[in-house]
């Protein structure tokens, strides 16, 4: 991994003769030699962030701590992701039906004997996806990624498959239509989907159907036994992909094209789920229950089939989940709470344990959407947190949870997603 320096080096091939034979010289093309002058490029990447209610789409830029472009969407973000390959920012638009792409301009290719690092302006690809009430975006880290698309009566829900390559080509990689509109998820693992499947008396979400991939197509090669009624929320990781279930998370092993599902009960609903894929196996889920609603968290553990309940402390009744994420090593989870205050637990051989959290780091608290969003970098050691009601964005150092800066953004944030070159 490389550190971030504060001068953003340059890493040029070491001679002249050595560099035209490394770096694919010996043509007389000199715009060619300037391309393959620096194949490495010192940054901490970009933020996409989304205007509140309006449809705009900022790019901010790590490196220099302002906005490098804004992109004019057709609509407002109902939610922003990170392409597998984190290149590209996923935009999605509930209402208008519609995903858009934005390059954030930082990006790796292979060239045999070293990575070429580059970097451009951020643009709005022009390729848009269309849809019915597109939903969620799952993806296989690095490789693909499922955008579902819930439908609307008589349009059936659907899912589409895309990978870096294709949102650069501008088509999708495969895609299906499922057998009625529903509120679902799609989970890619290698040459196949889960995806939300509904019961036929009910429509809603109760099993996981397998699809397998079928050129640009899926065949429907039939359900999961185990039922996971209220459906929602889902993450893979190593050989094991979890969804939240009313009575707790439906677990899926995967042992080449064989699956082995199972259910670990939990005591509330649990309606999200995180993951990371350096603990494969290993999720959390999320949960509300009690009187207030107060946010409960559970540690799954796919092979030895557990639920563990951990409780950040403080955690007084009435608190609530607003943000959280994994730092880039995935051996640190943040949670920001309704108060403003920021947890983390650390993950060691007896499982998670919570340190003091940091109070105040969101000095006034939103009551009503949007609240902070937390993104994390994939290149140095930082979490990146907006703050709607002061219009900033608050950098923090993942190890020490010092704050680094709070630099003003000039519009109200939504969502963030972090974009760029993975160190």
């Amino acid at each position: 991994m490389s550190p971030r320096k504060s001068s953003r080096r340059l890493i040029p091939c070491i001679a002249i003769t050595l560099a035209l034979a490394a770096c694919g010289g010996g043509g007389s093309d000199p715009e060619e030699e300037r391309d393959h002058e620096h194949t490495h490029i010192d940054t901490a990447g970009r933020l996409a962030l989304s205007e509140s209610g309006q449809p705009r789409l900022h790019v901010f830029d790590l490196d220099n701590g302002t906005v490098e472009r804004t992109h004019t969407l057709d609509n407002p973000a109902s939610a922003v992701y990170t392409s597998p390959g984190q290149r590209y920012a996923v935009v999605l638009q509930n209402a208008g039906g519609l995903v858009q792409y934005v390059d954030g301009g930082l990006w790796q290719e292979d060239h045999g004997d070293h990575d070429h690092d580059y970097r451009q302006a951020s643009s709005l690809r022009p390729w848009k996806l269309a849809g019915v009430r597109p939903s969620h975006f799952n993806a296989e880290a690095g490789a693909q990624g499922a955008l579902f698309f819930d439908g609307l009566a008589p349009t059936n829900a659907s899912f589409q498959l895309v990978t870096d390559a294709s949102i650069a080509s501008g088509a999708a990689v495969a895609s299906t239509s499922l057998s009625a509109a529903l509120h679902g998820l799609a989970i890619p693992r290698g040459s196949s989907v889960l995806a939300a499947h509904p019961d036929a008396v009910s429509g809603l979400p109760t099993q996981l159907g397998v699809y397998a991939r079928n050129g640009s197509g899926y065949t429907f090669s039939g359900t999961l036994p185990t039922l996971c009624d209220g459906m929602h929320g889902g993450a893979a990781a190593g050989d094991y992909t979890a969804v939240g279930c009313n009575d707790g998370v439906l677990l899926v092993r995967h042992a080449g094209v064989v699956l082995t599902d199972s259910k670990v009960a939990t005591a509330s609903r649990v309606s999200t789920v995180a993951s990371h894929p350096a603990l494969p196996g290993q999720f959390i889920g999320f949960s509300n229950s009690g009187t207030p609603s107060t946010t409960r968290f559970h540690a799954i553990d796919g092979a030895a089939g557990t639920a563990t309940d951990i409780t950040p402390n403080p955690w007084p009744a009435g608190t609530l989940r607003r943000a959280h994420g994994f730092d880039r090593s995935g051996q640190r989870f943040f949670v920001l709470d309704s108060t403003g205050s920021l947890h983390v637990w650390t993950h060691g051989a007896s499982g998670w344990v919570t340190a003091a959290p940091v109070a105040g780091v969101i000095a006034s608290m939103p009551t009503a959407a949007p609240f902070p969003a937390l993104a994390t970098s994939a290149a140095v050691n930082e979490i990146y947190l907006t703050d709607p009601v002061a219009q900033q964005l608050i950098t923090l150092d993942s190890a020490t949870l010092a704050v680094k800066s709070r630099r003003s953004l000039g519009f109200v944030p939504a969502h963030a997603t972090w974009v760029g070159i993975a160190r």
